[in-house]
């Protein structure tokens, strides 16, 4: 059973994760020590906080947290733990703070995020609303075309590399907006650079310029690059990025992004999506043991196994990378949207339960946590609503066994 303890490495470990992708590993080892650091004046329980310097570090746990914390009072420690984050969005981007703790919590998972709440009263949830409150509610009138795009563009970033990767999603949007140059000039103001270096820089730079351009126009060029980017995604084998872009953007500047012709429309959840979804993290769960080449054949034989009884499967495969620095590819029939929720609900548990037997006896709690930590909590709530039972499969495997 989880503890204090174990959910502040756990919680130390994802902010480290989070800033290391858009800096270094060393560069996060070392924010976070600091900070962890200047808080124990007030806070002295915290040096039982250990964060490792990554260069020095080989195959040893970059973060230790000593037993002995978990005889401090858990709201107590929460409290600690609020400030701590809270100075981190404060150094971050003025876009960047919403995004941190999004992301932040989808990495830590739901168990760890339930502890977190309930046990250690830090609300990620709470404190992400919060933040929209106090740094997204304005005027509308004060909102500028130029901040419109930079809003925007960040989001698409980080909803197009939850698709795909970091890689991808700013290697893609560069080539569009080198493409869009040649029918909206104006896209020449505006820059896409891959951050290593500095925490809190911006990705996204746009020239106050672009002001001056009629926003009908900036609305079409806006338009053209969603369009764009869903007939790739559908191509790659991937989900439209609409619900996900959606719920990253305020109600001010989907209001202003309306006014300049652009409707962001929810991505409806259909079994195609369900289906890659659920393939992906699959894929995902079985690379953290092994790797990914691994984890793409394991997943062919079990739909292999699977399609024996539904035929719309037979035509679902993953095709790996043509080289080391691309993705897999998930192929997936048309006619899955066509399907019956019986048939889906069924197809899914077979998989998951075929999944399920080669992790191992072991294993097997383990995986399905991990599965569901891992899956997006839209789509988790999806297939609970579809009846996918996640205790029967495990139930169902055990008695097998």
């Amino acid at each position: 059973m989880l503890n204090t303890a174990d959910v502040t490495k756990k919680f130390i470990e994802t902010i480290i994760e989070i800033i290391g992708r858009k800096t270094s590993e060393e560069y996060a080892a070392i924010t976070v020590r600091n900070i962890l650091q200047k808080l124990q004046s007030t806070y002295p329980f915290l040096a039982e906080i250990e964060v490792k310097n990554a260069r020095s570090v080989e195959m040893e746990e970059k973060v230790t947290v000593h037993e002995r914390l978990n005889d401090i009072a858990p709201k107590q420690l929460g409290v600690a733990l609020k400030q701590f984050i809270t100075i981190i969005m404060n150094s971050l981007g003025k876009t960047a703070g919403y995004f941190f703790i999004r992301e932040a919590r989808e990495k830590m998972g739901i168990e760890y995020e339930m502890m977190l709440l309930k046990t250690i009263d830090v609300d990620l949830t709470l404190m992400q609303s919060t933040y929209i409150i106090e740094k997204k509610s304005v005027n509308l009138l004060e909102i500028h075309t130029s901040d419109v795009l930079r809003r925007f563009l960040r989001a698409f970033l980080d909803a197009l590399e939850k698709q795909t990767s970091k890689t991808f999603a700013i290697t893609f949007l560069t080539e569009q907006l080198t493409k869009l140059q040649q029918n909206y000039q104006f896209l020449t103001a505006v820059s896409v650079q891959n951050i290593r270096y500095t925490l809190g820089s911006e990705e996204i730079g746009v020239q106050p310029q672009i002001d001056s351009v009629d926003q009908k126009e900036v609305g079409k060029a806006i338009s053209s690059i969603l369009q764009h980017t869903d007939k790739e995604l559908i191509e790659l084998g991937r989900n439209s990025i609409a619900g996900d872009l959606k719920s990253h953007l305020t109600m001010e500047y989907i209001s202003k992004l309306g006014d300049m012709g652009v409707t962001i429309t929810p991505y409806s959840i259909g079994y195609n999506a369900i289906f890659i979804q659920v393939i992906k993290t699959l894929i995902d769960v079985i690379s953290k043991t092994s790797n990914e080449n691994y984890a793409i054949i394991a997943v062919n034989s079990f739909l292999r196994k699977v399609d024996t009884k539904f035929e719309f499967l037979k035509d679902v495969n993953v095709q790996p990378p043509d080289d080391k620095e691309g993705m897999y590819h998930i192929a997936i029939s048309e006619r899955i949207d066509s399907i019956t929720e019986t048939d889906a609900r069924r197809a899914i548990q077979q998989l998951l339960g075929i999944a399920l037997e080669s992790s191992g006896e072991k294993k097997n709690g383990e995986f399905i946590l991990q599965f569901k930590g891992t899956l997006e909590k839209k789509y988790l709530v999806k297939l609970e609503e579809m009846g996918v039972n996640f205790h029967m499969i495990e139930l169902h495997q055990a008695i097998s066994i």
